[in-house]
C-alpha cells in the first residue's frame, strides 16, 4: 500500500480540524451578529448564556486541556469576578465599566494567592486543595452578611444605561468573550502555552529542558482564573445580582462537564460544548428538572466511552468519513 493511501486513511489530526474551525467561526461570528434581530428576548438571553459559559470553559480549559491540570474549585474565580464586579458597584460606588475591568483582578489576586499552594500539589492532591480553597471562598461570602450579603446576595447590579437592553447587552458580552478567547488562543499558540503542553505530557522531561514546571503551572492559573472572573462579572451584570451559590462545589463541575462533552484539546472544544450544555440544560432540566442530573450523567458517560474527544473529535472523525 503506498503511503499517501495509507495517510488518507488516517483520521484527521485536531490542528486540521481546528483550521477549519476556524474558517467556520467567520460564518459563525457573522451569524451571530445577526441573528438576535430574529429571535426573541428569551434566545437572546440565552445565547448571552451561551457566550459567558463559553469563556468560563475557555479559561478552565486552559487549565486542563493544556496544563493537564485538573481543578475542582474553579467557581472560586467566576465568584470573586462576579463579587469584586459587584462589590465596587455597591459599597464603592463605580460604574459598570470600570467594576466589570476590575473584577478579572480580583479573581487573579485570590488565583495567584490559592494557586502558590496548589500547583505545589499534583494529581488528586491538586484537586482536592482547589475545592478546599473553593469552599473557602463559598463560606466567606455566605458568612460575611455585612460585606456580601450572605445568603441574601448582592442585588441591582444592573449594566450601565446604554446597555440595559438584552441586545446590546448580548452584543457586548460577544465583543468582550470573542475578546477574550483571541487572549487565550494566543496564550495557547504562544511558546508559553507549547510550554504548558510539554508539561502536560512529561513534566520530568519538561524540566530536565530547562522548563521551570511550577512557575509555568502557577501563570497558567492565575491568566485561568483572570479569565474566569470576567466570565464571572459578565455573569454578574447580566443576572442583575450575585449570590453565594456562584462559588459552591457545583458550579465548579460546569465547566469540567462543558469541556469533556467539546473536547479538552481541542481549542474549539468549550465553545461547542457550551451551546450543546445550554441547550441541554435549558429544554431537558425546564421540562424534567428531577431527571436533569440523570441525563446529564448519562451524556457524559457515552460521550467519554464513544468519543473520548468530544464533539471536535466527532467532528474529526465526520470530516475523515467524508474524506474517506
Amino acid at each position: 500500500m503506498q503511503w499517501r493511501e495509507m495517510v488518507g486513511r488516517l483520521p484527521l489530526p485536531l490542528p486540521l480540524v481546528e483550521v477549519r474551525l476556524q474558517l467556520w467561526a467567520v460564518l459563525l461570528g457573522a451569524f451571530l451578529v445577526v441573528i438576535p434581530h430574529f429571535l426573541s428576548t428569551f434566545y437572546v438571553f440565552l445565547l448571552t448564556e451561551m457566550a459567558i459559559v463559553a469563556l468560563f470553559a475557555a479559561a478552565f480549559n486552559l487549565l486542563m486541556g493544556y496544563g493537564g491540570m485538573v481543578s475542582f474549585g474553579h467557581a472560586a474565580y467566576f465568584a470573586l469576578g462576579a463579587y469584586g464586579a459587584a462589590l465596587l458597584v455597591k459599597k464603592a460606588g463605580f460604574p459598570m465599566l470600570p467594576a466589570l475591568a476590575a473584577g478579572p483582578f480580583v479573581a487573579a489576586a485570590g488565583a495567584l494567592l490559592f494557586g502558590f499552594f496548589i500547583v505545589r500539589l499534583t494529581a488528586v492532591y491538586f484537586a482536592m486543595l482547589s475545592l478546599a480553597f473553593a469552599q473557602i471562598v463559598f463560606t466567606v461570602i455566605f458568612k460575611w452578611y455585612s460585606f456580601t450579603g450572605g445568603d441574601n446576595g448582592l442585588l441591582g447590579i444592573w449594566p450601565a444605561a446604554f446597555l440595559k437592553s438584552p441586545i446590546a447587552y448580548y452584543y457586548f458580552v460577544l465583543a468582550v468573550t470573542a475578546l477574550g478567547l483571541a487572549a487565550l488562543y494566543a496564550i495557547v499558540s504562544s511558546p508559553f502555552g507549547y510550554a504548558l503542553k510539554a508539561i502536560r505530557e512529561n513534566p520530568r522531561r519538561a524540566r530536565y529542558i530547562g522548563v521551570h514546571v511550577k512557575r509555568h503551572q502557577l501563570w497558567a492559573f492565575v491568566l485561568s482564573g483572570f479569565f474566569s472572573g470576567l466570565a464571572g462579572a459578565l455573569f454578574a451584570f447580566f443576572n442583575g445580582s450575585v449570590f453565594p451559590d456562584l462559588a459552591f462545589f457545583n458550579k465548579s463541575f460546569e465547566p469540567l462537564v462543558v469541556v469533556l462533552l467539546g473536547g479538552m484539546h481541542a481549542f474549539s472544544g468549550p465553545l461547542l460544548g457550551a451551546v450543546g450544555f445550554k441547550l441541554l440544560e435549558t429544554f431537558v432540566s425546564s421540562r424534567w428538572p428531577v431527571y436533569w442530573p440523570l441525563v446529564m450523567g448519562a451524556i457524559l458517560v457515552a460521550v467519554i466511552l464513544v468519543a473520548p474527544q468530544g464533539f471536535a473529535g466527532l467532528l474529526a472523525r465526520l470530516a475523515w468519513w467524508r474524506k474517506r
